[in-house]
């Protein structure tokens, strides 16, 4: 019975924080679509990319950790392998969530973007490479979409899982003495 009751528990603790950490890393990638309209390009531009990613990692990793902590308080039978597939599951639902926000920011929110980014690629293509190899690319780059959602929900699922890995070696705690009884004399 308790084993069922981490199990719900961690599902509900999972679609709520991975639901959080997918916005947090759309949050991201618009952010990143503001500094382009702005028109920030330069060391600086560099500078606050490289701040915000920073943010949005250690952030997401923090996050991941409060989680497990926060289950481990609320369910004190929890292992460690319960709070791993707590993590693992809140990196699938976040990468479902991110991926889904890549796919629409591709094909609704910002197109003529991709499409800009496409359109160069394609000219400096056009530049070292035989006419028919570049129209296979154009060709390729009609499921670019679909490319992205499979590539981003791999690498997200992956990158999470190895954070929550990490991660749930220490969450809970476990004291390495609780099973040591000294010898009585």
């Amino acid at each position: 019975m308790e084993q069922n009751l981490i199990r719900s528990n961690s599902w509900n603790e999972a679609s709520k924080y991975g639901l959080i950490l997918g916005f947090i890393s759309a949050a991201y990638l618009f952010l990143g679509h503001l500094q382009m309209n702005l028109g920030q390009t330069g060391f600086f531009s560099i500078v606050i990319s490289f701040v915000i990613w920073t943010a949005k990692v250690v952030g997401c990793i923090m996050l991941m950790k409060h989680a497990m902590t926060k289950f481990v308080l609320d369910n004190p039978e929890a292992t460690n392998s319960d709070t791993f597939r707590l993590g693992a599951k809140m990196a699938l639902f976040s990468a479902l969530i991110f991926s889904v926000i890549t796919v629409a920011d591709q094909l609704y929110l910002f197109p003529e973007y991709y499409q800009s980014i496409y359109d160069a690629q394609l000219q400096e293509y056009a530049k070292v490479l035989p006419a028919d190899k570049v129209q296979e690319i154009k060709e390729l780059l009609v499921d670019a979409p679909k490319i992205s959602f499979i590539g981003t929900f791999i690498y997200c699922i992956a990158y999470g899982t190895v954070v929550s890995f990490i991660i749930s070696r220490n969450v809970p705690s476990t004291n390495p003495f609780n099973n040591y009884k000294p010898d009585e004399q």
